[in-house]
């Protein structure tokens, strides 16, 4: 017969074993768990920097200029180049933060803004398509974010291209990027009778996705006038402009 002790030390030890092994699988459970964790954690910051690095890979240099708006609301645009000079010629003098009021259109907030001319007769035929073969080299532009002064409204970026490295040739060729998984909208709008435009879109559905055309290069854009296009889904919009000088031009991605 066992003495009580005896038994106290079995149940004991018999608590000891079940205790060791549902150790480790809980150990092994709490582990498999932080990694799991750890790698969804890896997988964002990886995502986050390779959203703000992709155009990083395209352009050896690049600028943040902060623009306002008349209202009071402020952007940072990036301009990315090839060209250090290029990149230097850049202020806010050259890129005008417009703001669209709610069920305001682009070209209507554009004449309240003065930036169009009415007076101004159309002087191209709305199909004219131009054959020209775009150049490699140039110049690409990125709202990075918005402080808005109210909400309800959307902003559109206004070009006056200073004279770059590119400004002395026959044709200048600027690429506009959409923020990555924001806009569902590209809209392109020529302020100026003088200066020609023509312009070509892409998107990318999804961050995996091949860039799709939307409207082939290169689509004359008559004075006074606009083009949108919507796609849901969009992933990112990448806009192409092909115009002369330093031209007079508006673009918004539905900011």
């Amino acid at each position: 017969m066992l003495h009580k002790n005896q038994i106290l030390i079995i149940l004991k030890t018999n608590k000891m074993k079940k205790i060791l092994y549902v150790l480790p699988i809980l150990l092994g459970t709490l582990f498999l768990a932080s990694c799991d964790q750890d790698e969804a954690i890896e997988e964002i910051d990886n995502s986050a920097i390779a959203l703000e690095s992709s155009l990083d890979k395209l352009y050896a240099y690049q600028k943040d200029i902060t623009i306002n708006s008349e209202e009071g609301s402020q952007a940072v645009v990036r301009v990315f180049s090839n060209n250090l000079n290029d990149v230097t010629a850049y202020s806010d003098a050259n890129i005008r933060l417009v703001e669209i009021q709610a069920k305001e259109s682009l070209h209507e907030s554009l004449l309240r803004n003065n930036l169009i001319d009415l007076s101004e007769e159309k002087s191209d035929s709305d199909d004219v398509s131009d054959p020209g073969i775009a150049s490699d080299s140039g110049i690409a532009f990125q709202l990075l974010n918005v402080n808005k002064s109210r909400e309800g409204v959307r902003y559109a970026l206004s070009f006056n291209h200073p004279e770059t490295s590119i400004a002395k040739a026959d044709w200048q060729y600027y690429t506009h990027y959409s923020s990555p998984n924001q806009e569902t909208i590209a809209e392109i709008s020529r302020n100026s009778l003088w200066r020609r435009v023509y312009y070509g879109l892409k998107y990318k559905a999804y961050s995996g996705s091949s860039w799709a055309t939307i409207q082939n290069e290169w689509k004359l854009v008559p004075n006074n006038s606009s083009y949108s296009h919507t796609k849901n889904p969009c992933y990112q919009f990448r806009m192409r402009v092909k115009t002369k000088k330093s031209s007079a031009y508006s673009v918004t991605f539905d900011y």
